[in-house]
């Protein structure tokens, strides 16, 4: 569980030093993978985030999907790139210094819809979307990536429960994810048949 502070898991525009995003898929990832027994291979690695994290999980699925095989975002803050700085005030100043101005490169470059919409969707990780149903901030661009994703046949699946951006969501939510791994074997990759004793 890395700490990416405020900054959105995005290489920031306006804070040169700030590459959070490098940070996650070469730094972390490698430092993991030189401390512990892990299997090194894009079919034994999922990601998973709840809001900010929620976001970069995704956008890291959908921008690097030969690093992962399933990605998870809980309450996912999909539309942070987008319009979140419009809807919410308090993350105005923030989502602007991450991201700079709207029309803005470092914003397409980090916008979920239109990474989905120039990705192969044969190449891409299982999608988990999990979102309260009173999250007034993000229920409606987590349905609306689902609603993309269907058009797309990438595979995934959506859940819209009761509940808002509390931990009370989350603690139920990700059980559900972590069934989810559970339920599509993740990490389990078929061992050839023994061959037969003549």
């Amino acid at each position: 569980m890395p700490d990416a502070g405020d900054s959105w898991y995005v290489n920031s525009l306006t804070v040169p030093a700030d590459k959070f995003e490098n940070y996650i898929t070469n730094d972390f990832l490698g430092e993991i993978d030189s401390h512990f027994r892990t299997i090194r291979e894009r079919y034994a690695r999922a990601i998973a985030g709840l809001s900010m994290g929620g976001y970069g999980a995704v956008k890291f699925a959908l921008k690097y999907p030969q690093l992962f095989a399933m990605a998870g975002g809980i309450s996912a803050a999909l539309n942070a790139p987008g319009d979140l700085d419009d809807k919410a005030a308090d993350f105005r100043v923030n989502l602007q210094k991450v991201f700079g101005p709207h029309g803005g490169a470092t914003r397409d470059q980090n916008d979920v819809f239109a990474l989905l919409a120039h990705a192969d969707p044969a190449r891409l990780p299982y999608i988990y979307l999990d979102c309260g149903s009173s999250d007034v901030l993000f229920l409606f661009s987590n349905r609306e990536l689902a609603a993309r994703l269907q058009e797309r046949k990438v595979p995934y699946e959506f859940h819209e429960m009761p509940g808002a951006h509390t931990w009370d969501f989350w603690d139920a939510a990700i059980l559900r994810f972590l069934n989810t791994l559970s339920e599509h074997s993740f990490a389990v990759k078929a061992s050839p048949c023994p061959s037969s004793a003549s």
